[in-house]
């Protein structure tokens, strides 16, 4: 018969590893998850990891979708302002052409027309949460101003024409401003410029059609550059809730990949209890033995 010289040394190992078994059973039961560590399941441990990185990144690309989203219904409310106002100077300053009115009559019209302009200067400067959203990406500088040293004023823009986007999980791009000069021009042209125009000829007690007709081209580009925004807006609203529903299946699979069983953990638990009492119970028994071989006896 042959006897293994390691026979204790053998055993102890067997206590050792039962008893991080126990250890591993313990904290799965404690956590409800199988892979606390990458020792314990290096393969699902690596796709934790990439599922964790990806549900990350969905979920800052919804808390950010949710910020500038505001942004931009903010942006979108003001054009539709900026889109009243410039109806109302159209029936001014075509009631102003009508050919019938006095040059008292004029510059009661031109006074209006300031009101209207105030108005679309100050809807230009229009900020979010301390941002100008018609400043390009100087967002801490206010856009426009006029500067009245000359007749006709001239519009100043200080922002410039960058267009900010941010891009979904999926890869979409969606346009986050559309830069003020690109909606209200600036120098000598676009709407600002286009009612300084008709205020300061108006005031002289001059007609002016030209101008007139430019209100309605000026409406038409600020009607368009808001469609952007109106789209800018819908696509993100649903790239969010995309994105969320993808989390939602992320996590199911990330649950399933690393969720432990707890009744079957449990039962393994128990059962390893039972062979550590026993593997104990056999070292206690050795203990009591003068020798090997008398246990062999």
């Amino acid at each position: 018969m042959r006897i293994d010289p390691q026979y204790i040394q053998n055993l102890v190992s067997a206590v050792n590893q039962n008893s991080a078994n126990q250890q591993t059973y313990s904290t799965e039961i404690a956590t409800g998850v199988s892979v606390n560590s990458l020792s314990d399941n290096p393969s699902a441990a690596s796709q934790d990891f990439l599922l964790r990185s990806e549900i990350s990144s969905n979920d800052n690309f919804v808390q950010t979708a949710s910020g500038v989203t505001g942004a931009l219904q903010v942006t979108d409310t003001a054009l539709g302002s900026v889109v009243t106002q410039i109806t109302q100077a159209i029936s001014l300053a075509t009631e102003g052409n009508n050919g019938t009115l006095n040059s008292s009559d004029l510059s009661s019209i031109a006074n209006q027309l300031t009101g209207v302009q105030s108005e679309i200067l100050s809807l230009a400067n229009t900020s979010y949460q301390g941002q100008f959203v018609f400043a390009g990406s100087q967002t801490s500088t206010q856009p426009f101003s006029l500067d009245t040293s000359t007749t006709p004023a001239t519009v100043v823009y200080s922002g410039d024409s960058l267009q900010t986007t941010i891009q979904s999980p999926s890869g979409q791009s969606f346009p986050l401003n559309v830069p003020g000069n690109q909606i209200f021009g600036s120098g000598t042209t676009g709407i600002l410029s286009t009612l300084n125009n008709l205020i300061a000829n108006f005031s002289a007690g001059n007609a002016d059609t030209t101008d007139t007709t430019a209100l309605s081209t000026d409406l038409q580009n600020i009607s368009q550059q808001r469609v952007i925004i109106d789209n800018s807006i819908s696509g993100l609203q649903s790239a969010s809730t995309y994105t969320q529903n993808q989390t939602t299946q992320l996590q199911s699979v990330q649950d399933s990949l690393i969720q432990a069983d707890t009744s079957q953990v449990a039962t393994q638990l128990s059962t390893s209890e039972t062979q550590g009492t026993a593997l104990l119970d056999t070292i206690a028994g050795l203990e009591q033995e003068p020798t090997l071989f008398t246990v062999l006896k």
